[in-house]
């Protein structure tokens, strides 16, 4: 017995021991470690965060909250709009309410510092109708219409922005007023003079543009709430059968709600 005391005793003090209780420490320790990292990602894996709505809030703001919430974000897109305050959200994705978990990337669309600006296409010596056209698609408004006597019949001679000419390729602001000056022939021309009642103002200014004739008065009822759907009830000069006009006279409009019986 007392062999065995001295033969474990050898043992214990021998460097195969030490070297063998230093690797079961470390693989013990290592388990351990490897058990509480996987605890913490199942734990992390559960713990959902709820989105607030960040609807109206500047981006400053909401950059803290996604931090503080240890989630990420991209802006996606800017949009103005005059009525809102510029680099506030508008729009989120995931939306309001969703839960997502930490390190999420959130999609935000803020409101733009200005106006998105376009370039200003080159008019001059196109057809009235198609450089009305050319603006549309660049969502700038064709404003007034001015006509003088030239051999280029109905074509685009100059094209003005607050009263000054313009060259093509310059960056102006989307809804920007482009005025044209349009050639009428030699002589005095007459055009046929379009129905206008039960258009929009918008439907009505470009059939008006579309027969070369200028927007003039635009007055709305005083029931009007909504100006977007309000409708044509009376022009003048009123649009008579055969009715003619001289080219470039403006047209005074005078629009309703859709629904109101407004005598005429």
């Amino acid at each position: 017995m007392e062999d065995n005391n001295k033969s474990w005793l050898s043992f214990i003090t021998t460097k195969t021991f030490f070297k063998n209780l230093s690797l079961s420490l470390g693989l013990g320790v290592l388990i351990v470690l490897s058990v509480l990292i996987v605890l913490r990602f199942y734990t992390r894996h559960d713990n959902l965060i709820e989105l607030p709505n960040f609807s109206g809030l500047d981006i400053k703001v909401v950059d803290s909250v996604l931090v503080e919430k240890s989630l990420r974000y991209i802006v996606i897109d800017s949009v103005f709009n005059s009525e809102l305050a510029p680099l506030s959200i508008i729009d989120q994705d995931p939306v309001a309410g969703s839960f997502v978990k930490e390190d999420r990337r959130i999609y935000l669309t803020l409101v733009a510092k200005r106006k998105k600006q376009v370039q200003v296409p080159r008019l001059v010596d196109l057809s009235l109708r198609r450089a009305v056209s050319k603006l549309k698609s660049l969502e700038l408004s064709v404003g007034n219409l001015s006509f003088v006597p030239d051999m280029a019949k109905n074509a685009v001679l100059k094209q003005l922005v607050d009263g000054k000419e313009i060259e093509s390729g310059i960056l102006v602001p989307v809804g920007t007023n482009v005025d044209l000056v349009v050639g009428n022939g030699l002589s005095d021309v007459m055009v046929n003079l379009p129905n206008l009642k039960g258009l929009t103002k918008e439907d009505a200014e470009i059939l008006l543009q579309m027969n070369s004739i200028n927007v003039g008065l635009v007055l709305y009822d005083s029931s009007v709430k909504d100006s977007s759907i309000a409708v044509v009830y009376r022009q003048r000069p009123s649009a008579d059968e055969n009715a003619m006009i001289n080219l470039g006279r403006n047209v005074d409009i005078y629009l309703k709600p859709p629904n109101n019986t407004i005598d005429e």
